[in-house]
């Protein structure tokens, strides 16, 4: 008679985990506030960059007023106080990548002076323009800063990155940018935890997820915040365990 052998159940195996994806729906100033120092070593994001729309009363003998720039002091004063709080909860080794524009870019590169070693320019070339008049925009800027102690990034890369936006037709949020985008630029540093405070629909928290990096996303509109929720939550990895997290604005402090 053969002896019959029982083999034990393998048991299953454990994925550690490793990856942490949170979604903030609130102002970021408020949010940023209840995040320790330290806390992010990286930040990716993409504000609301425009300049404030033209609100002068014009006469019938002189016409509207003569802009100045006075007129950016409202995006400037905000955005100094953003900085302000993203700095502290930046690590003194991280790095900023903040999209921006030609009339905005100075404004970005005197707040972030005071906080950075380095404050740079890269430029996103779309390859391709739209019609329209005169000359079209074929690009967008990205300030890149970086802090006292955030260690050089031995590279060969070039400082204008060649990408195809996001077709019209397939944008989750107007400002959309491509995810191979932003890996390009998370990817080019060894930093696990990114930070977007204007989170728009979640493409820096996509990147991310394809990346194994964790990632905690602020959102002030609660439709894009749910557009972040349908397109990075329940997502599976064969590799590792991630946790997902939704603190709406009803449950944020501001609103105790």
């Amino acid at each position: 008679m053969y002896e019959q052998k029982v083999f034990p159940a393998p048991e299953k195996e454990q994925k550690e985990i490793i990856n942490s994806y949170k979604i903030y729906e609130g102002n970021c100033l408020d949010i940023l506030q209840g995040f320790d120092k330290n806390s992010f070593d990286l930040i990716v994001t993409d504000p609301p960059y425009f300049l404030p729309i033209q609100s002068y009363v014009g006469t019938r003998e002189n016409g509207y007023a003569r802009r100045t720039l006075a007129d950016t002091s409202i995006l400037k004063g905000f955005f100094e106080r953003v900085f302000q709080e993203l700095n502290r909860v930046l690590t003194d080794d991280g790095t900023y990548y903040v999209f921006c524009d030609a009339k905005s870019y100075p404004i970005f590169y005197e707040t972030l002076f005071p906080y950075t070693k380095h404050v740079r320019l890269l430029i996103w070339d779309k390859l391709i323009s739209y019609n329209g008049y005169t000359w079209r925009h074929q690009h967008e800027l990205i300030t890149w800063g970086e802090k006292q102690d955030t260690i050089r990034v031995p590279t060969g890369d070039g400082d204008i990155l060649k990408f195809r936006g996001v077709l019209q037709a397939d944008r989750l949020h107007p400002a959309e940018k491509p995810v191979g985008l932003l890996k390009l630029l998370i990817e080019k540093h060894e930093y696990s935890n990114v930070l977007d405070p204007f989170a728009g629909s979640g493409s820096t928290m996509a990147a991310c997820q394809e990346l194994g990096k964790n990632c905690v996303a602020i959102e002030l509109d609660s439709v894009h915040c749910e557009t972040i929720k349908t397109r990075c939550f329940d997502k599976t990895f064969l590799d590792r365990e991630v946790k997902y997290d939704f603190i709406r604005k009803r449950e944020s402090k501001t609103d105790e």
